[in-house]
């Protein structure tokens, strides 16, 4: 097999798995039309945009402090589903590490159930 013929058929492949949209946009702040500036200003802001911010954080901190049955909420599901995928595993350690005078620490399962909930929030906002 010719390196040209490899070559085809890794781009065919690479072809069929879906586009990473990080990825996209990043190609998009490549085009010609684009400022450097303008460029910088999007990819340095970018981790801004994609964290909820810290009140949100705080205000799912003191639900999940009534337990695992706080995802059963609504306001607690809208403000998982605004967190980043850094922040969701922060909030994992947090729970776990709850003071006894705060709230009981999370079970790793419980941590499971919560981690599950966000992926099922991914899949319905995919």
């Amino acid at each position: 097999m010719t390196f040209a013929k490899l070559c085809r058929e890794a781009d065919k492949k690479q072809r069929r798995n879906p586009v990473d949209p990080r990825i996209a946009r990043l190609r998009k702040l490549m085009a010609d039309d684009v400022s450097l500036e303008r460029a910088w200003s999007e990819i340095s802001t970018a981790h801004l945009r994609d964290r909820a911010a810290t009140f949100t954080v705080e205000a799912l901190m003191f639900s999940l402090g009534n337990g695992v049955e706080a995802l059963g909420r609504p306001e607690t599901v809208r403000r998982l589903s605004e967190l980043s995928d850094t922040q969701i595993r922060e909030v994992a350690v947090r729970v776990q590490k709850f003071e006894a005078h705060i709230a009981p620490a999370w079970k790793p399962e419980e941590v499971a159930v919560l981690v599950a909930a966000r992926s099922e929030i991914d899949a319905e906002n995919g």
